[in-house]
């Protein structure tokens, strides 16, 4: 190979290793103008809202991430099938990562995504330049520029074909190294929402059991407060039908009393009428006499008014029976005004002056042999209650 030869070999190797570190740079670029690094120093959480208490999608780091919203804190970012949200201060435009990305001196360093034929065509490359048969051949390409012209053109095109390969290991390398990391994004947000989902289980049954519970207790507090009112209420029902029935009671025997005084009053009754030799109706007239008389009197005074109506009769000077005595001219004021009368019409006679009547007629003296009776109004005499009896 003649000295233009080497030449161009020398350039081509170059323009290779030129052609890697463009397309490495033009990855950055890319970087810069939408996608983004994490900081492989640091971890980011991919939230589901810009908020660091939502929900973690994924934690990444040392990954690039597609920037699809910048709101200043937050990023919106794409990750594979993942788009969430990252703080911004963990992201980088990859403009402080270029040394790990692109050699700083193409001569010197192997572009990573060179195959083994770009190496060997490179090693020949530089073997070719210190070969002895070199001096030879470039002693030819003097001697004929013609065909020196010819190789220039062949190698030309061999390194535009080394540079296509290397382009494409590049590309294939750089798919390679995305796809890796989209599956280990994508993993990572099956295990955070696996976590998630058991985090919300637990969450769901812990919420489940603290309602049972409070359920539990709510019932238990029902119930006794039931049970407590229920108690109340069968006692207050009790004491009510107690009292009820004690005044049933009472009332029973006050009825049951009076039915028995009733008909102790009536056996008197029989019993005096028949010694006496009176009829019913003179009790009746004498009783009806006692209540307009003394009907507001006390007990004995409405006896002593009946005793002085069988003193009378017993008197010579006095008409012989209870009829003829009561309605004598000028006797008893009922018997004037009308109100005896009304009172035998009515039967509104109490129990006790019907007693009073039973008493006089059986011979009871609480007045002696007294033969007449008015209001005291200052007279001398045997007073009871309201009445003086001479």
């Amino acid at each position: 190979m003649n000295t233009n030869g080497r030449r161009l070999w020398k350039h081509a190797a170059g323009w290779l290793t030129g052609i890697m570190v463009l397309s490495s740079a033009c990855g950055t670029t890319a970087m810069a103008n939408g996608v983004m690094l994490v900081e492989t120093a640091s971890v980011a959480d991919v939230h589901a809202e810009a908020d660091d208490t939502s929900p973690v999608l994924a934690t990444l780091s040392g990954t690039q991430a597609k920037v699809l919203e910048n709101s200043g804190r937050w990023m919106k970012v794409q990750v594979g099938d993942i788009t969430g949200w990252v703080e911004s201060e963990h992201l980088t435009d990859g403009s402080d990562t270029l040394d790990d990305i692109a050699p700083v001196n193409p001569e010197e360093t192997q572009n990573p995504g060179d195959t083994e034929e770009q190496t060997e065509q490179t090693q020949d490359l530089q073997t070719e330049e210190t070969h002895p048969a070199d001096t030879a051949a470039q002693d030819r390409m003097s001697e004929s520029s013609s065909d020196g012209a010819d190789s220039a053109a062949e190698d030309n095109s061999a390194a535009e074909e080394a540079a296509r390969k290397a382009a494409e290991q590049t590309q294939k390398a750089a798919e390679e190294a995305a796809r890796k990391a989209a599956e280990q994004a994508q993993k990572a947000a099956e295990e955070a929402a696996r976590k998630a989902a058991e985090e919300a289980q637990k969450a769901v049954e812990e919420a489940a059991r603290k309602a049972a519970e409070e359920a539990q207790k709510a019932a238990e507090e029902a119930a006794r407060k039931a049970a407590e009112e229920a108690q109340k209420a069968a006692e207050e029902a009790a004491r009510k039908a107690a009292e009820e029935a004690q005044k049933a009671a009472e009332e029973a025997a006050r009825i049951a009393a009076e039915q028995a005084q009733a008909a102790a009053v009536q056996a008197a009754q029989q019993a005096v009428i028949a010694q006496s030799g009176v009829t019913p109706q003179d009790v009746e007239l004498l009783a009806a006499l006692i209540q307009c008389e003394a009907g507001g009197e006390p007990y004995v005074g409405q006896v002593a008014v009946g005793s002085v109506v069988m003193n009378r009769v017993e008197a010579a000077e006095h008409p012989s029976s209870i009829p003829d005595v009561i309605y004598a001219a000028g006797q008893f004021s009922p018997v004037r005004n009308g109100s005896l009368s009304r009172t035998l019409s009515t039967g509104d006679i109490s129990q006790s002056c019907r007693q009073a009547a039973i008493e006089a007629l059986a011979g009871s003296e609480p007045v002696g042999d007294k033969l007449y009776f008015r209001r005291v109004n200052g007279r001398h005499g045997q007073v009871i209650g309201n009445h003086v009896f001479y």
